[in-house]
């Protein structure tokens, strides 16, 4: 017989194959019908949400976010059958006919021109992550998955999970991120023609977005081909491919509060271990305190840093100086803003966090939460005068004192007052008289966690280095009159399915009691009172405020940090190398008032525009009463007369010889008789004579007196003239000031014969310098030259070498402690 003919043989080839792929195909069935169908690991990204439900990142490998079934609007499930696979209903994994044809195209042009893969093949591919390797072991594995998506998903389920699996170009991973990353809009708000751009660029995912022309051509396709498949009628295509291609520019890739972001991974590393494993393919939705408003006014603040300070050049390619700013809401602990540095791209070094800085005169409430706390009163003076402790540098003595020449006030000043001007020699005194053990102690309770220093009097005037966090979260348990709350950054963490992972309990100690609470920060109010020459008294921000400027020695750091009862803020500006001076735009050295100062006053504007203005509510344990205290400079003390706020059962006794009991005020008045001005002659007894009675109408139980015009009788030996600032009752109208504008009250009216002038018969003084600024600064807004720690020696701030002791009686650390970087 002779050989078969070409025809027979084709066939004969021909029916082989079909029955090779019979036999495979039922044997892929068979296999399928036997194998589990794996559990795909879909990756998707976390979102952080800000506290009102705002996205502030979506942390990824792949950016995807998986869309519900009822998310997908019908017009892109049609354009996407349209432009994919036509017989997508009607296969079942296979479309025979798309393979022949794509073979056949394929065959003439030479090439790979068209796929004939189905939408359940594609998917099966990237679900499980298969190769394109033309292998028999990729093909048999992608044809099992196919065949198993079929008999176990339906086809809408299949649509669904394609469209949250296929990559649209521009680093969007399925069809919900896609609409956001080109249109702007959720994904249930396509329209037709959104829709049909979104299949076209399937095929092309980082060709078309690039070339409008050819993704509106591609569009314009796909929109005729669901015309074409009775989809959609001819005159609905035609109305889509009239519109214009619009799509949104690329992101330029930032993330909105960087420092908070990477605060928080860092957190999730000790909060949800298991979150942190997989939080940039778990799909999570971490719910924060962040608010993007409060935010935004942050980073708008420290933008001005460049207005305040001057540039001091690079520390290891960084500029400086640097800043940091956190707020907290004080109820709760929420960290409502952070910013950690001028530029997180260039230094993502978080200072909020993780930078311990010197905080000068900002750890004094700390030292007067301790002194109201024993029962001082606020009206308890205290002489600014030369004052020697044992302890020093070499044996020596040390001697603080104030910013400026000649030093001291040479003045009596009660709390308030002695807050208010930031006098460094009678927070030291009063440092001695509690001693540092007991403030540092308090410290701790209220929310300092860096190590303090327990031996040296300069803890009052602010030795122990310290981070902005930890100040904000000290201050905020004033705010919170007396309820200590821990920072946080996370409320809560759900998975991709909505399960509830980890939630935030609100925590809050009782550290304080309320009263000392409120009567410390009514101190701290008369920081911004003009009429105390408030060190922060440029520095108003409309409403019910109470603060603290700080400045180490040589201005190395300079702070402000402030609170409402709905906020607290803690603004540091400073030098990366520990080193260099925080300058003024003019060359002078720096305050806290004129710089940190200016940055938390524009924050807390900001932040706080549109919230109603809140004061503090007065806790029952808090009276009103008067009360004799001793003011004026040293060379002519007197006593007077005046309203002010007292712990219940704290009230001092209605006469003034009493304050004579006081061993430290007879030391203090002995000082001055002392002095070359003395104007006080010896004994005792020829002292101004007690008045004997408050003014009519006050009660010795604490009840309030109204001050009364002072007469020639009354300062002969009759009832006080009640002078200086009186503090109002909360909500009440401003205080009558009444004092002069030195920041001392004149005696009996008339200008104070301070130091600074020659009082009669003695030797003239060295002025004062402007109350504006210090002598160098020109006055700048917000500056007062008694903000700074400094004690013109070295204590109570950066040190340097051969500085006097620190504090108390022991000898002071060998090494200056200019502060560290916290891991």
């Amino acid at each position: 017989m002779g050989r078969p003919s070409l025809a027979r043989r084709v066939a004969r080839w021909a029916a082989l194959a079909v029955i090779a792929l019979a036999l495979m195909g039922a044997g892929v069935v068979a296999f399928a019908a036997v194998t589990p169908l794996p559990k795909p690991e879909v990756p998707q990204a976390t979102l952080i949400y800000d506290v009102d439900g705002r996205v502030v990142a979506s942390l990824y490998r792949q950016n995807r976010q998986l869309a519900r079934p009822d998310e997908i609007p019908a017009s892109l499930r049609q354009a996407v059958v349209a432009a994919e696979d036509a017989r997508f209903y009607r296969h079942h994994g296979f479309d025979l006919v798309a393979i022949g044809r794509a073979a056949l195209r394929n065959l003439q042009a030479g090439r790979i021109v068209e796929g004939g893969s189905s939408i359940t093949q594609q998917l099966a591919r990237t679900l499980y992550d298969l190769s394109l390797e033309r292998t028999f072991d990729r093909k048999f594995r992608e044809a099992l998955l196919t065949v198993k998506l079929e008999t176990r998903y339906s086809k809408d389920e299949i649509l669904t999970m394609y469209l949250n699996q296929v990559y649209f170009g521009r680093g969007a991973y399925g069809a919900k991120v896609a609409a956001q990353e080109y249109f702007g809009k959720p994904l249930p708000h396509l329209t037709l023609a959104e829709s049909a751009t979104l299949a076209a660029f399937i095929r092309g995912p980082e060709l078309y977005w690039r070339q409008p022309d050819r993704a509106k051509a591609r569009r314009d396709w796909v929109l005729s081909r669901m015309a074409e498949l009775g989809m959609i009628s001819p005159a609905e295509a035609r109305r889509a491919q009239a519109e214009p291609l619009v799509l949104r520019p690329p992101d330029e890739g930032e993330v909105r509060a960087p420092y908070f972001v990477d605060y928080v991974r860092d957190r999730l590393a000790a909060t949800a271990p298991e979150v942190a494993a997989r939080l940039y393919t778990g799909g999570f939705r971490i719910y924060t305190t962040l608010d993007l408003d409060m935010q935004t006014a942050a980073e708008a603040a420290v933008a001005r840093l460049d207005q305040v300070v001057a540039p001091l050049g690079e520390h290891q390619g960084v500029p400086q100086p640097q800043v940091a700013l956190v707020a907290l809401d004080p109820a709760s602990g929420g960290i409502r803003a952070m910013v950690g540095g001028r530029d997180f791209a260039t230094t993502p070094l978080n200072r909020a966090v993780h930078a311990r800085r010197q905080p000068g005169s900002a750890f004094k409430p700390f030292l007067y939460t301790a002194v109201l706390a024993s029962g001082e009163p606020i009206t308890t003076p205290v002489a600014c005068r030369v004052r020697q402790y044992p302890g020093g540098a070499g044996g020596e003595p040390y001697t603080p004192r104030d910013y400026g020449d000649p030093g001291y006030h040479d003045a009596f000043l009660d709390i308030r007052r002695a807050v208010a001007v930031s006098d460094n020699v009678v927070a030291v005194e009063w440092m001695d008289r509690v001693k540092p053990r007991r403030v540092a102690a308090l410290a701790r309770r209220m929310g300092i966690t860096s190590p303090l220093t327990t031996q040296h009097l300069t803890l009052a005037l602010g030795e122990s280095a310290v981070t902005p966090l930890e100040l904000a979260r000290a201050y905020a348990t004033l705010a919170n009159l007396g309820l200590r709350v821990e920072p946080f950054a996370i409320l809560r963490i759900e998975d991709r399915d909505g399960h509830v992972l980890f939630r935030r309990e609100p925590r809050a100690e009782r550290v304080i009691a309320p009263e000392v609470a409120w009567l410390v920060t009514d101190v701290l109010k008369s920081v911004f009172d003009p009429a105390y020459d408030g060190t922060a008294r440029a520095l108003g921000i409309g409403r019910p405020a109470a603060g603290k400027t700080g400045t180490t020695d040589d201005s190395r750091d300079v702070w402000f940090v402030g609170y409402t009862p709905d906020l607290v803020a803690a603004v540091w500006i400073g030098s990366d190398d520990f080193a260099q001076r925080v300058l003024l735009p003019g060359g002078a050295g720096a305050t806290g008032s004129s710089t940190a100062g200016r940055i938390w006053q524009a924050f807390m504007r900001a932040a706080l525009d549109g919230l109603p203005a809140r004061d503090w509510p007065r806790p029952e344990g808090v009276v009103r009463a008067s009360a004799c205290t001793l003011t004026g400079s040293l060379d002519a003390p007197r006593f007077q007369w005046r309203e002010e706020w007292f712990l219940a059962g704290h009230v001092p006794a209605p006469n003034c010889l009493a304050l004579l009991q006081d061993p430290h005020v007879r030391e203090d008045l002995a000082a001055a008789r002392e002095a070359p001005r003395g104007l006080i002659p010896l004994p005792l007894p020829s002292l101004p004579d007690d008045p004997g009675r408050p003014p009519d109408g006050a009660r010795p139980d604490g009840g309030p007196a109204p001050p009364g015009p002072a007469t020639d009788g009354d300062r002969q030996g009759g009832a006080a003239a009640p002078e200086g600032p009186s503090r109002p009752a909360p909500g009440a109208g401003p205080p009558d000031t009444g004092g002069d504008e030195g920041g001392l009250p004149a005696p009996d009216g008339e200008p104070d014969p301070s130091p600074h002038r020659p009082a009669e018969g003695g030797p003239a003084a060295t002025p004062p310098p402007e109350s504006g600024g210090p002598p160098e600064s020109g006055g700048a807004p917000g500056a007062h030259p008694d903000d700074r720690a400094s004690d013109g020696s070295g204590a109570g701030g950066h040190r340097d070498a051969g500085t006097p002791p620190q504090e108390g009686p022991s000898v002071p650390p060998t090494a200056p402690d200019r502060g560290t970087y916290v891991p």
